[in-house]
């Protein structure tokens, strides 16, 4: 059993060295949870995609609820709307763009969680994401500045070589 070294002085409780020191993790040799990927291609609503690419019918409802990227060979990799993924939601420009995305694909899911978003163009490849000029803040979806509550803009960082 450890020996616990506790005091109390002056009301503070003092926790001594043999309480401190870390417990050794067990080693783990289990595989990530998930698979980083890069697939390049347009942000479509997915139903949109599924009715031009497959003549499926969805329900109105359902017209603009999920994202995904359209390769240019047709596969479609469903988007997790999370903060990076509602970027392609809140940002019709985003939708017009060729783009090159970093996602986490979970085994056992056919969705993918965006890690990086990348314009591609003739000029090159652009790491997009939106700046606050007052505030020098990066945020990942167009919305007000979380600091300063003022506009922020689409920010295009070129990516080198």
């Amino acid at each position: 059993m450890k020996r616990r070294e506790l005091l109390i002085a002056g009301g503070c409780l003092l926790i001594g060295p043999s309480l401190l020191a870390a417990e050794p993790k067990p080693a783990t040799d289990a595989p990530a949870p998930f698979d980083l990927q890069t697939y390049r291609g347009k942000a479509v609503f997915l139903a949109e995609a599924l009715k031009r690419l497959h003549n499926v019918q969805s329900v109105d409802e359902a017209l603009e609820r999920t994202l995904a990227i359209e390769t240019k060979e047709g596969t479609l990799l469903p988007i997790v709307e999370d903060v990076r993924g509602r970027a392609l939601r809140n940002d019709e420009r985003l939708r017009k763009m060729d783009l090159e995305v970093l996602v986490r694909k979970f085994r056992g899911s056919p969705a993918g969680q965006i890690i990086r978003l990348y314009e591609v163009t003739g000029e090159g490849k652009f790491e997009i994401d939106y700046w606050c000029e007052i505030c020098s803040i990066a945020m990942y979806e167009l919305k007000i500045c979380e600091c300063c509550q003022g506009d922020i803009i689409l920010r295009k960082t070129k990516v080198k070589p």
